[in-house]
């Protein structure tokens, strides 16, 4: 007998977590995933990467469409079968949608007859519907689809272009009521009055006419959410100054460091830059800048990282390994792509000026730091017997308590497919375990004290605590008891037992009950526990790619690292306006906190 388990807190928990929440999207919400950059030799190597990127994508979904993915496995908790993970995510990747509501967001799955014929290029901030189908025919060639892209890129930007797609960048219930102003029709009524000669009354008729000015704009909407996916062309770069670099020897490519690359694929630079060559509702923008920047940046909502960047590693890989095109590209006799064209009222324009400010300023707050830590990798913390994503949640823990004094709220997603629907709780890494050892490692000696004095870092934000009461077996047993109590309740979550969504699920069948909510949700303990001050996430490719983005609360962190053969690669961020939190204080503090975490083993084995 087979039993099978299902989350079923599903809706309830995209509510919550996503849905709910009316933050705009970029930086709070959407990740990006930066790979490896691309070296082209002109304009027709780059439309012929992204024809080649789009056809194996459209081979991916049909393949969804039979339902043939693999389907992922892993080790069950015994360790004695493999556990099928359920692949929900991977399914609705390229027919779902975020639409903005006033009050919630509605997330939106089409069906194959409805969606995914057509992708959206977006070039100059202007928008490009592309069919993939022809209707005679089945799916154009993939020399067709390269022409359409190359017309596309050959454009030149028009100034009188609104900049639309700065809208998806406002908070959603302001995105929401400006969606409406789009899509909304006018109704013009013409009165008029017949006075009949020989009779002693006026007879007023009236005529109801519907102005369809607007139609244009709900067809490009509707466009734009039927999408397979959006192909952002950047014809600009962010200057080198956006973001101070990390380490000169991190440079990729050009003038540019990791953080800035990161930084055009978060958010676009804001509107003097790139921001309004995006639509951030739709689930996955594929964007390729005219250096060779190639990335995606993607809609949290419908699903977490691994879903999407198998697929788009995958697909990459796939078009590395091809031959080039050595033959010229046969012309091409399909309509030009539909260039997607708005009729904006005063009310619209101001909704565009107003999103363009408020998203400005977000950006330039936005604090990004990426660190690429060689010394050792996961390889060696193996050999320690650890996980290395413990070792790693330790090493956050005591990089926060070397800067702050403290330790807070800690979120790092724990992945629950191994249940129908599933999608992540909380591992918590904040325990009194954690903060015992901190402590401890917290000691006098000069490789403890704050990395920002060593470095020569302001170190306005840096509270230091000093102890000198440990002996190093005593510190070793600290970190020993730390390592099992992380690990139990990272293995807790993973295996569907852990707390979070648990509550969640408690409150939402008070609610639903008509039932008073329970004090402990409206009590002060319970809103510190969840102010998320580090939100983590580990997320391992295949390549070296890495993913990036903002932290939940105001006063926070947001750290993505992924764990690789030789190397760990980490992406922080903060906000400069609090004035406590530094992404590059963090990222030179965690360095120093692994040299000495492996100093701390290498020690305990030698006795």
């Amino acid at each position: 007998m087979v039993t099978k388990f299902n989350f079923g807190a599903t809706d309830w928990w995209l509510h919550d977590m996503y849905l709910s929440v009316p933050l705009a999207l970029p930086i709070n919400s959407n990740p990006a995933i930066v790979l490896k950059g691309k070296q082209f030799t002109n304009q027709q190597d780059a439309a012929i990467f992204l024809g080649r990127f789009i056809t194996e994508l459209l081979n991916y979904q049909e393949l969804l469409d039979r339902s043939e993915l693999e389907i992922e496995r892993v080790k069950s908790k015994d360790g004695k079968t493999m556990q099928a993970l359920c692949m929900a995510q991977h399914y609705h990747m390229f027919r779902i949608y975020r639409r903005p509501g006033i009050n919630v967001d509605e997330q939106i799955i089409f069906d194959r007859a409805t969606s995914g014929d057509h992708i959206i290029v977006v070039h100059h901030n202007q928008f490009y519907s592309v069919p993939v189908r022809a209707s005679d025919r089945g799916r154009i060639t993939e020399s067709e689809l390269i022409q359409q892209i190359l017309k596309i890129m050959e454009t030149k930007a028009n100034p009188a272009t609104p900049p639309v797609g700065i809208l998806t960048t406002a908070k959603r219930p302001v995105w929401a009521k400006a969606r409406e102003e789009l899509m909304k029709t006018i109704i013009i009524v013409i009165v008029w009055s017949l006075i009949y000669q020989y009779s002693q009354y006026s007879h007023n008729n009236s005529l109801t006419r519907v102005d369809t000015r607007n139609e244009r704009n709900r067809h490009n909407i509707e466009l734009l959410e039927r999408c397979l996916c959006i192909v952002c062309i950047d014809d600009d770069v962010l200057p080198a100054t956006f973001n101070n670099p990390y380490r000169k020897n991190d440079r990729w490519i050009g003038e540019r460091d990791l953080a800035n690359v990161l930084h055009q694929l978060l958010h676009g630079g804001g509107s003097r830059h790139l921001a309004a060559n995006r639509w951030f509702d739709q689930t996955v923008q594929l964007i390729l800048g005219k250096d060779g920047l190639w990335g995606v940046c993607y809609e949290h909502s419908a699903g977490e990282a691994p879903a999407i960047l198998n697929a788009i590693e995958e697909i990459t890989q796939k078009i590395e390994s091809m031959p080039p095109i050595e033959e010229n590209l046969v012309p091409s006799h399909l309509p030009a792509p539909e260039k997607l064209e708005w009729n904006l009222s005063e009310a619209s324009l101001n909704n565009i000026r107003e999103a363009s400010s408020n998203f400005d300023a977000f950006v330039e707050d936005l604090d990004l730091c990426v660190l690429n830590f060689f010394d050792y990798s996961k390889e060696f913390v193996k050999s320690c017997k650890i996980s290395p994503d413990v070792y790693i949640q330790l090493a956050l823990q005591l990089t926060y308590f070397r800067l702050h004094g403290k330790l807070v709220a800690t979120y790092e997603s724990a992945g629950i497919r191994r249940f129908a629907l599933g999608r992540v709780d909380v591992i918590r890494a904040a325990s009194p375990e954690a903060l015992a050892w901190a402590k401890a490692m917290c000691q006098g000696d000069p490789e403890s004290q704050s990395t920002n004095q060593l470095n020569n870092v302001q170190d306005e934000g840096s509270k230091r605590v000093q102890f000198t009461i440990y002996s190093a077996d005593r510190i070793k047993e600290l970190f020993d008891l730390a390592v099992q109590r992380q690990t139990k309740e990272m293995n807790d979550n993973i295996t569907g037992r852990g707390i979070d969504n648990h509550l969640m699920g408690l409150r939402y069948v008070a609610k639903e009950a008509g039932e008073p909510i329970p004090d402990i949700f409206t009590d002060e303990v319970y809103k510190i526990v969840n102010h998320f001050a580090l939100s983590t996430s580990q997320v391992t490719t295949k390549t070296q790619a890495f993913i990036g983005y903002g932290p939940v609360v105001p006063d926070g962190y947001g750290c993505c690292y992924n764990m690789q053969k030789d190397k760990f690669i980490f992406q922080i961020s903060a906000f400069h306006s609090d004035g406590q939190t530094n992404s590059l204080r963090f990222a030179q503090t965690l360095e120093q906190v692994l040299r000495d975490m492996a100093t701390m083993l290498k020690n305990s084995n030698k006795r």
